[in-house]
């Protein structure tokens, strides 16, 4: 009879998934603050700006017989005793979406930078000036028709208009503040499509499909860009070779298997936190070829703290799988160095399998399930480091 010391493997505790929470709890937070501070200290300054910009507009195109002189209002003359006024409302004014989109940039898109200031004011000058054609149709809705033409306006068309603009102006924002489809790191297939050696050819580090290759060299010939003309036509060659050299040491590819140790950690971390649908090919990379024990470890739990996100591809479902396996083997072999006592016992051999009718000499599995031994046995400490791997047959 034998008996065995075993102590159970202590369960992780989740700090990456605690740090994550917070995280995602100081981002609704800040964009919650960037909401109530914008609607708090710019709703009424834009409302009386608007109202304003909206007479100036009319005036411009010939219509003499609107005022703005009440602040947040506009005042329309249809004769001597008929006066409308139209009040810009909140609802009116286009402050939610301003805030709104502001508050997305600053906790979603903060990471693209000038990319993504730049996007954010070409989307609050689109939105306001869509807003301003919406309070201009209204006014001459009102002007036209009477009030009750202007309220019918307002309610039905100026909704619609308003949420049309709304999502306008993001879609705006989004194509504008991230990378053209060219300059992407891989497509929504997860392969890479960055311009690389050919020599790095190998999957997942940086090999560029060649359809992809042929579509951008098609649209470079028949687009033109200002970046590339400033960097060509304005830039001394020097500083432009310096700000390309610098771009280029920011992406994926590039700074990932040159790197140090701990570098490489805190990259991966940063990647797989940024979405493993997102960098799944260069994560799949760093799973595939990284030999660096404290790296696989932050990719694992890095991985495993995103257990919130959707499995949207085969990919990242192998992500989840690698992680998963490379956690319980890790605490295997945590607990085979402990200062665990077992006593070894003989493991039996697993019975031979059974032949199936029909198929001749070929022995066919039931089942991919281990084969249970007779005798139960007492695991040993190479058993807890390197699992036995025994014939599925």
């Amino acid at each position: 009879m034998t008996a065995a010391a075993i102590t159970p493997l202590p369960r992780p505790t989740p700090r990456a998934t605690r740090r994550r929470l917070g995280t995602v709890a100081a981002e609704i937070g800040v964009a919650v603050g960037i909401c109530l501070v914008g609607y708090y200290y710019a709703a009424d300054w834009f409302r009386t700006q608007e109202a304003a910009l909206a007479v100036r507009v009319l005036r411009w195109l010939g219509f003499d017989d609107v005022s703005a002189v009440i602040p947040q209002s506009i005042l329309i003359y249809r004769g001597p005793d008929d006066v409308l006024q139209g009040i810009v409302t909140t609802s009116c004014s286009s402050i939610l979406t301003v805030v709104g989109l502001t508050a997305l940039t600053a906790v979603v898109l903060r990471s693209r930078g000038l990319h993504a200031v730049g996007g954010l004011l070409v989307a609050l000058v689109a939105v306001v000036a869509a807003n301003c054609v919406r309070l201009v149709l209204s006014t001459l809705a009102g002007y036209a028709w009477g009030g009750p033409a202007m309220t019918l306006f307002h309610d039905w068309v100026g909704t619609i208009w308003a949420l049309a603009s709304t999502l306008a102006g993001f879609l705006l924002m989004v194509c504008l503040t991230l990378p053209a489809a060219e300059r992407a790191e891989q497509d929504v297939a997860g392969r890479h499509t960055a311009r690389r050696p050919d020599a790095w050819a190998r999957p997942g580090l940086g090999y560029r499909v060649a359809e992809v290759e042929q579509r951008a060299a098609e649209r470079r010939r028949h687009r033109f860009s200002p970046t590339a003309f400033f960097y060509r036509r304005v830039l001394p060659r020097r500083v432009a070779a310096r700000l390309a050299a610098r771009r280029e040491a920011g992406r994926i590819d590039y700074r990932i298997g040159h790197l140090t140790s701990a570098q490489r950690v805190a990259t991966v971390q940063r990647l797989a936190g940024e979405g493993l649908g997102v960098h799944t090919a260069s994560l799949l990379a760093v799973a595939t070829y990284d030999t660096d024990i404290d790296v696989l470890d932050a990719l694992a739990d890095a991985v495993a703290a995103r257990q919130w996100e959707p499995v949207v591809s085969h990919r990242v479902a192998s992500l989840r799988l690698w992680a998963r396996g490379w956690l319980l083997a890790r605490r295997q072999f945590s607990a085979g160095n402990s200062s665990t006592t077992l006593i070894e016992a003989p493991r039996p051999a697993p019975p031979a399998p059974g032949r199936l009718p029909g198929r001749g000499d070929r022995a066919t599995p039931r089942s991919f399930a281990r084969a249970v031994p007779s005798v139960p046995a007492v695991p040993t400490r190479a058993d807890l480091v390197r699992p036995h791997r025994q014939d599925p047959r």
